[in-house]
Parts: C-alpha cells; structure tokens; sequence
C-alpha cells in the first residue's frame, strides 16, 4: 500500500506527520520535517474529543484519615511515593497464576505451571462458555483479586500511591470507531450491561469497576498512577502482559494498519479503513483515558498522580524505532498535558524505556534538547531487579547485600551497577532537576533458588527488601532540593507486585482464595507479593525501623551487609547481557555509555547524507508503517537516532521546507 500526503506549510496545525517508509538497508532513519514554529502553534491544542460519558462509580467517595504510618510517612518522607504496583487484576500476567496442583481451569485463572497465557487467551477460555458466565468471572476479579481487606493493610503499612497495571481495552467502547465489529456489543442492561468483547476478542467491563478502586483507593489516601500496561496491538514481544502473545514483527502496535490483526496470528474486527495501532493508541489516550482523568479528578480531587503511556515498550527487541517510540512517549505525552488542561499541574507523564532502539540516553537528550518546558512533567520509570542478574561475584557464586543498597546510588563504588539506570545518570538529566522513579522493583532472587531447594526464603526476602528500600531512601536524600520546587528528584518506588494469584478462584460461586500469607511455601513466586511480606513481618513499616531522613545514613550497615549463596548448580558462569530491564549487568570499560558530543555529531553527519530539502513543503509517501508522528519529533530523530538502529530496517524518509 502506498500513501502520498501532502501537507503545506502553511498549515497551522497538523497533528501528526506521515513519513514515507522505503527500505534502505544500512541507512539511519532520516527525516526532516515541519518547521519549529509549526510545533510551538500546535503543542498546546487539543483537537480531539472530550466529551465522552463515564458510567457512575458504585463506591462513594468518602477519605477516611490517615492511617498512623500514612501520617507519620507525611510527617517524616513528605512527598515520597511509598507505592505497590497492583498487578494481575486488570492484566492478567501468566506466571502470577501457576499452580502445581490442583484443578486446572484456564476460564477461571487456574493455570497449569508454564502455561502460556494472557488476558486475550481468557477471554478465549471464558468465551468457550455462557458470556454471562463469562461476565460474572471477570467482574468477580476485578472486584475481588484486591480485597478492601488488602487495601487495608496497604494503607496500615503505609502505602500512599499505587501504580495500577491496565489495559487498553477498558476504555475501548463501539463509539470510539463505529465501523469496527465488536464481538458483543454492551446492551447496557442487567447487571453486567457495561460488559462486552471489542473487536479484539478482549472482555471488557468498561470503566466502572476501574473508577470504583481508584475510589477505593482515594478513601485510603493512596493516590494512583495509571500503567497503560497493555497498549492496542501488543507493544512488547514475547510478554503476558502486553495483554496477547506477539512476534516482534508487524501487525502489532508500532507497525501496521489495525485491520491486519496482530502478529502471531491474531485476527481482529477492525475497519479496513487505514488506521494503524498507533492511531488507536493515541485515540484511546486522547479521546478516552484523558476525559476519564477529568471525570475521576472531579469526583475525588487528587486521585491520579499520573499516567504512564506505555509500559516497557518493545522491550528487548529491535522492532519499533525511535521515531514510533517517541510519538507514544514523549510526543504523545506532550499532548495528553496539553488536553488536560489545569490537571496538567498536577498530573504528570510516566515516561518508560525497554526498545533496544531507543535506550535511556536517547530519551535523555530528547528532554534537554526539544522538551524542556516538561521537566517536572514527564518522569522516567525505572524498573529495578535483580531477580535474573547483578551485584554477583560470579567466581564465589555469591550475591552482594552492600551492593543492593548502593546500586546506582551517585557516589558508591556500584553507582552504575544497572546499566540502564546507568545511562540516565550519565547524562546529567536527574542532577538537572528530571524527576524519576522505580516503578517496579522486587526482593525476588531467581539465582539464588537452586542454593534454597527451588522457592525463595524468609532470610533471602527480607536482606532483598530492607537493602532496596533503603538504597530507594537514599536515593530521594541525595536527590533532594534539586527538582522544581526544591523537590527531590527521586519521586519514589512501587513494590512489584501487591499479591500473587497461586490458588485464587473468580469463579462466582467461589470467589475467593486463600491470603498472600498462606498456602505459598512452595511457589517460587512468593516474595514478589507484598501482602505475604507485610504479613510475615518480612517487610517492616518505616516507623518500626526508625527510618527517618536524619537516621538513614546511620543505618546502612545494619541493614547492608552479608552476601547470599547464587547459582549453586551453574557449571560455569553464564553469559549477562548489558541492559536495565529485565536484568542488570555490572558496568566495564567496555560497556557503550558515553554520550559525548562526538557521538551525536557522528550521527548527525550520517543522518545529514540522507536528508532531502525542499522549499515549500513536506512531501510523505507511506508503505506498511503508520504512526501518529509529529513532524518535529521525526526530524529530531536525525541527531539522537543510534547509528544502527535501523540497520537494514524499513525506515522513514522525509522531506520538508
């Protein structure tokens, strides 16, 4: 299919580029596009819809007070997000569910151990069935899987902000594009009249059931960030929680018209009437979760700290380039603030890396090159393990505690212990004021289960728990005064995850499951639930600890020392690959960090020989890659695109007045 647009320079707001895609194997993607003035005329416009009608919550909004560890968080971490991702209600990720024994059944979560699955193949197993059936499941689920008990015991804990895991399709509706077929359409009767299957074969309930639990949360003071986790399309290969099982090729998210389906072999009932996944993407931001904000915001001010725009996208693979990267990031977020309005100075953007394309250095010099005015508007989300890799002496098979707590904490002999984490700090963005965040992190240590009989143990949990939270702490501390406002540039930290699905049951007849804190001694999983912690004692209030600003530094040695036994039955040491997500490796001479001027001027001299200008306008010609671009956006990929991001890839050529 080919596409010539168009677009005259005259024209005073085009919301979005269409580059022309030509294989050019071994060139940079190269694109010139419409002038600056042009952006700066349309970076404050909204121009889509806003006027969309939520159902009304069922839960009134009525703040309780602060609990006693919320009110002493206030009084000693003022403006810390002492957060928990609430994972595995509204997303549904594979490995959260296993179980060894028992009953199998794929229609209610009950998963075989290794079963692949994700939110898609329920929808497929609960559509075997009655759809009312099906229905009840799943509002069983998403009421049940967090208990107002659970919320209770985030709040005790101390838990103010919550990052909540959701996908795409709770906010698709036939309205959005008429001319897709849905499977079963909401008849808006009965009490499960909100419910239907889009055109992608997802269930979904709609918004009530997500407004109702960020009231429920509001009610506990806890405010919410919004983790668009799985985006239409499949954003992430190879990844439950993309919502389907992909391949790291078109269709999916970042390339292809949505009418194609998703790779795979995933057919769809999308319009055969041009629009990619991209499109749907930035419809559902614009036209549905940004209204939804407002709406959510009016009924209980404060609720939403934030919207993430895409969780981990492409991650570990090459699919996606800069420039499709960039406009579901950075370029999208600029106008998600822009239709916010005056929420905009008190909701902020999630910003998130994975694309082996686009690593953090690139996303980096986007900020201080052409999205200045954001800082403090768009902050970056880290994501910290050490489940798979780091902090191990690969020749004494053993895991370093003090290396935990001084992992990329600025002036520690391990300050670049996660190379991702690395590359922001290199750049100089987070001395600059550019706030940041662990969105997901965890006291899990895969390595060391084969030395511990295959499952995690108290000791392990707890050494991994206490030397991140505080290595976390002192992140904000030396960060601090140095964001807008005299803030810290570290915003805080969200435990990964608040509990586990091992032997839950939404069937409605049942509904229920045994707590976080029993029946887990022998899935592995365990210590990736926060409610098993809190239960066990294994993570500890702040006030029990005494963990104040004044007292943190004294406690790093009771808190940093020891070393764990790891890869007990490795024959040899294996093979790390550098990278932040989903390990981390150890820094070296080697590793390709520098962002030096004479990088980017070598990328932007290779980029310069690909450049055609003309004097009038913008010319595009389209073949089998859309995304919603701005024209700026695409041609500041010229100096900050990797020198082989696109070897031998499809890349965009443009040319522009």
């Amino acid at each position: 299919r080919l596409q010539v647009a168009f677009v005259a320079a005259a024209l005073p707001r085009a919301p979005r580029c269409e580059g022309m895609v030509l294989r050019l194997p071994g060139t940079l993607c190269a694109s010139v596009a419409f002038a600056a003035a042009l952006r700066s005329a349309a970076a404050n416009t909204c121009p889509w819809k806003q006027d969309f009608t939520f159902p009304q919550p069922t839960v009134k909004p009525e703040r309780l007070p602060l609990t006693t560890e919320q009110a002493w968080m206030e009084q000693h971490w003022s403006g810390y997000q002492n957060g928990v991702s609430l994972g595995g209600a509204f997303v549904i990720e594979n490995w959260m569910f296993f179980r060894r024994s028992g009953e199998v059944d794929p229609s209610t979560l009950q998963l075989a151990w290794e079963t692949k699955f994700d939110n898609l193949a329920w929808s497929e197993a609960l559509l075997k069935g009655d759809v009312e059936r099906a229905y009840a499941i799943v509002d069983c689920h998403l009421h049940q899987f967090y208990s107002d008990a659970d919320l209770d015991s985030f709040a005790r804990f101390g838990i103010n902000a919550v990052r909540l895991p959701v996908g795409y399709w709770l906010f698709d509706d036939p309205t959005l594009y008429p001319g897709d077929a849905w499977k079963h359409k909401p008849t808006g009767q009965g009490k499960y009249g909100a419910y239907g299957v889009n055109p992608d074969g997802f269930v979904t309930p709609g918004t009530e059931v997500l407004t109702d639990l960020v009231l429920r949360l509001w009610n506990r003071n806890i405010k919410v960030l919004i983790d668009m986790h799985a985006l239409p399309g499949c954003s992430s290969p190879h990844q439950s929680y993309a919502g389907v099982w992909c391949e790291p090729k078109a269709p999916n998210t970042w390339n292809g018209e949505a009418h194609d389906g998703i790779s795979g072999g995933h057919e769809v009932g999308r319009a055969d009437d041009g629009k990619t996944w991209s499109d749907v993407s930035w419809k559902i931001a614009l036209e549905r979760v940004v209204p939804w904000i407002k709406f959510v915001e009016g009924l209980a001010p404060g609720a939403i700290a934030g919207y993430e725009l895409v969780n981990e996208p492409d991650i570990a693979s090459a699919d996606a380039t800069v420039i499709e990267v960039r406009s579901l990031t950075v370029d999208l977020g600029s106008k998600v603030l822009a239709c916010l309005g005056d929420l905009a100075d008190s909701v902020w953007i999630g910003i998130s890396t994975a694309s082996k394309n686009v690593p953090s250095t690139t996303v980096a010099h986007d900020y201080t090159s052409h999205y200045g005015a954001y800082k403090g508007k768009f902050n970056s989300d880290i994501h910290h393990y050490f489940n798979w890799a780091g902090c191990i002496d690969y020749g004494a098979k053993t895991f370093s505690v003090q290396c935990v707590c001084e992992s990329n904490l600025p002036g520690t002999s391990r300050q670049y212990e996660d190379v991702d984490w690395a590359r922001w700090m290199q750049s100089g963005v987070l001395d600059q004021g550019w706030r940041f965040y662990v969105g997901e992190w965890s006291a899990a240590l895969g390595t060391a289960h084969n030395c511990q009989n295959g499952v995690p143990t108290t000791d392990q949990a707890r050494s991994l728990w206490r030397a991140q939270k505080w290595g976390y702490l002192s992140q904000y501390m030396h960060f601090r005064g140095k964001a807008v406002g005299g803030s810290s540039s570290f915003v805080g930290d969200y435990y990964w995850n608040g509990r586990m699905g091992h032997n839950w049951n939404p069937d409605p007849a049942v509904c229920a499951g045994p707590s976080s804190a029993t029946h887990y001694a022998d899935f592995k999983f365990w210590d990736w639930s926060l409610l098993r912690l809190i239960a066990l004692g294994i993570a500890e209030p702040l006030s029990q600890m005494a963990w104040t600003p004044e007292s943190i530094a004294g406690k790093k040695w009771d808190v940093c020392t020891g070393t764990i036994s790891v890869l007990c039955t490795e024959q040899q040491v294996p093979h790390i690959q550098g990278g932040g997500q989903p390990g981390m490796t150890r820094l070296n001479a080697q590793t390709a960090l520098d962002v030096a001027p004479g990088a980017r001027a070598h990328a932007s001299s290779m980029a310069g020989l690909c450049c055609l200008c003309t004097a009038a306008a913008l010319f595009a010609v389209t073949r089998r890659r859309r995304a919603p671009i701005e024209a700026s956006e695409a041609a500041q990929s010229l100096v900050e695109a990797p020198a082989d991001a696109d070897e031998g890839r499809d890349v965009t050529l443009a040319a522009a007045a």
